[in-house]
């Protein structure tokens, strides 16, 4: 049962979000986590086309059009991509959001590479993105 709750994670029609979750791995939740799209969201319905998935991905992620648009064609013609690199917390939040709308995505551990700069929105810290520089503490 889905919760009322805004701020509380659960999954959205039993859909899997993080991939190979073990039991025994700690998963802090500021731990960064990469959000990919699958192209099995284009399997789900005819409504679901490349210029929906990316109106889903600006909206939901603050994406920039251009970026949205290439991000989900690239998830079409290659079987997926890296949408970005937030803290777990905020990868499954949004990941539900994006869920709720029709697209297949995972939640999957960080690994270098997969900081966006549009995801760099203020100062004040609070998108929940991670500035990830090249050679970071998470290798």
């Amino acid at each position: 049962d889905r919760s009322s709750n805004p701020d509380e994670i659960s999954k959205y029609s039993d859909a899997p979000l993080e991939y190979l979750e073990d039991e025994n791995a700690t998963r802090g939740p500021e731990d960064p986590f990469h959000i990919l799209l699958l192209d099995t969201t284009f399997q789900k319905s005819d409504r679901v086309t490349i210029s929906y998935v990316s109106g889903s991905l600006q909206y939901v992620l603050g994406m920039p059009d251009e970026e949205a648009t290439e991000l989900t064609i690239m998830c079409a013609d290659n079987g997926m991509s890296c949408l970005g690199t937030w803290e777990r917390q905020e990868c499954l939040r949004l990941g539900k959001q994006l869920q709720i709308r029709d697209c297949v995505v995972r939640v999957v551990p960080f690994c270098k590479g997969g900081a966006r700069g549009w995801q760099a929105k203020s100062g004040a810290g609070d998108s929940g993105a991670i500035d990830v520089p090249f050679s970071s503490g998470w290798e």
